[in-house]
This record gives structure tokens, sequence and C-alpha cells, in this order.
């Protein structure tokens, strides 16, 4: 994964093939597959660039279908599925090697005035600046080597802000699975709207399912479970700059079948921004079984 901003960037520099068809790559990683957030965030950037630039993305829907390898290209292929007067609808496949490894619609729209609300910001959150780096507290969590995490999240500031774990700071109430975290890119990304729109997605798929795991007591990263997303939904709600702070408020109302089930709330300056949701595999595997089968 990008260790720094160019690299990020870079993630984000596809080659177009022709009209509707780009070509991305993947950066140096650890990682045995293809990081779910750069194709998300790839398909969206590549279905930005095939619509006109007064519209914005408001929502999005995907599957991941099928690992992807970090050795190959990823080409997204375009479907002007709708462009209407105010809503223009885009359909994704990204394949590799010839097969489709995720899928996207995503609609867009001009910008109009509405009624406007949202919910409040949560008001008993700590700052950014007191909470210990994503890293430090996954490090402590797993007890992989603090430098892993640095390697593969290096162009992201993330922070912890708690969980409902039951030496956590969020109390349970309502909630099994309470997480919260602060991310922005680090650094200055260039102005263009859906840029930030595709980097927040990038980042949206990094923790998102860890709130299902919470009440378990149990790290996502642990050899004792298989975990891989299976689809993502964002709403687009209001505009977001992601070298900024962003609060990601997640909660898991559900796990069952081996599945998870999250949800995000993402407010910036005091906004709600974005809404996520995905579900995820989050499978007990038995010590020695073979984690690759999905």
């Amino acid at each position: 994964m990008p260790q720094t901003i160019q690299e990020l960037l870079d993630v984000f520099n596809l080659e177009q093939i022709e009209p509707n068809l780009f070509r991305g790559s993947s950066p140096h990683t650890d990682r045995q597959r293809v990081f779910g957030g750069q194709v998300l965030g790839q398909s969206l950037w590549a279905a930005s660039r095939s619509v006109p630039e007064d519209r914005a993305a408001h929502s999005l829907h995907a599957y991941f279908v099928h690992p992807g390898r970090t050795d190959l290209p990823i080409v997204y292929d375009i479907d002007d599925v709708k462009d209407g007067r105010a809503f223009t609808t885009r359909r994704v496949l990204a394949r590799q090697g010839g097969r489709v490894i995720f899928m996207m619609t995503a609609s867009f729209q001009i910008a109009e005035e509405g009624l406007d609300h949202a919910d409040p910001m949560p008001a008993d959150v700590p700052r950014p600046e007191d909470c210990p780096p994503m890293e430090s507290y996954l490090a402590g969590a797993t007890g992989e080597a603090k430098d892993f995490y640095e390697r593969e999240w290096g162009a992201l500031e993330l922070r912890f802000a708690g969980d409902s774990s039951p030496r956590g700071s969020i109390p349970r109430g309502s909630h099994s699975g309470h997480m919260r975290g602060w991310c922005r890119v680090r650094g200055e990304l260039p102005a263009d709207p859906a840029l930030h729109q595709a980097a927040l997605a990038y980042a949206s798929d990094l923790g998102l399912l860890a709130a299902s795991v919470v009440p378990h007591g149990v790290s996502m990263h642990a050899q004792q479970l298989q975990a891989a997303s299976l689809d993502h939904t964002m709403w687009f709600h209001r505009p977001v700059r992601a070298d900024q702070w962003m609060l990601l408020d997640q909660i898991s109302p559900s796990a069952s079948g081996a599945r998870g089930f999250s949800l995000a709330r993402v407010f910036q300056n005091g906004q709600l921004v974005t809404t996520a949701a995905q579900e995820g595999l989050i499978r007990p595997v038995p010590s020695g079984s073979d984690q690759s089968a999905r």
C-alpha cells in the first residue's frame, strides 16, 4: 500500500486506454492480494472521469467478487447506464486477466438546493492529537511489528479514538460493536472534489469491518480469523476533503453466518459528510486450516 502521498496519487494515475476504459496499477505491498479500498477508490475515480464536471458522486454500491493479484494491472470498464438532466449513472467492472474481480454502480448528481438536516457529531470524542496512532494500537493488540503497519498505511494518518471492548472507552449502550477513529491523507491533495471522494473511498475499507469483531475479543488480523470485504456502499452527503481530519464513527448492528455488518458515519468539521456500510467475511478458522477459500 502507498507509503507517501505521491504513491497514493500514483494509485489514482489511471491510464486511459480508450473512452470509458482505464488501467490501474498496484503499489508495492506485503499483502498477498490487492487492498479492496484500492479497487474501490480507483473504480470511483475512473467513473468520475466519465461524467460531466458539474456532477459529483452521491452514492456507490459495490461487490468484491474475487481477490485481486498485486502483480497484474487492473482494467476498469465503464458502462454509461444513464445520462439524465440531473443524475448520471455508471457501472464499472474491474478485470484482471479477463476475469471480473469487482463490480460497482455509482450515481452522480448536479448541485441542487433542498431540505437539509444531519445527525450531530458525537461530543465525547477525543481530539486526533490526543489519540494514539493506529499503528501503535494495532501493534499492541496483535503483536505485529509497528513498522509493518507504518509501511502499509504510510500515506494515511490514522488515530485510534476508542471502542466498546471490555477495556474500551466507549460504553456499549445500544451498540455491541462500536469503534471510532480519525483519518486523513498525510499531505495535501489536489483540489479536485472527485479525487477527495476517491481517496475517502480508499481509506473507508481499512477498518470498517473491524467494528464487527469488537464484541468478540478478536483482532481482524488474527490468524484464527479469515476476513475479507464482500460488499461496500457509500453515500456522499456533503463535500469532503480527505486531507483534513475525518472522524469515522463505526458501529456493527449484526454478525451472523460468518459475516459481519458495519456502518460508519464520517464527520468533518462537525458535519456529517458521508455514510458507509460494509458486509464482510469474518469466518473463524481452526488452527492449520486453509484460509484462501472464500
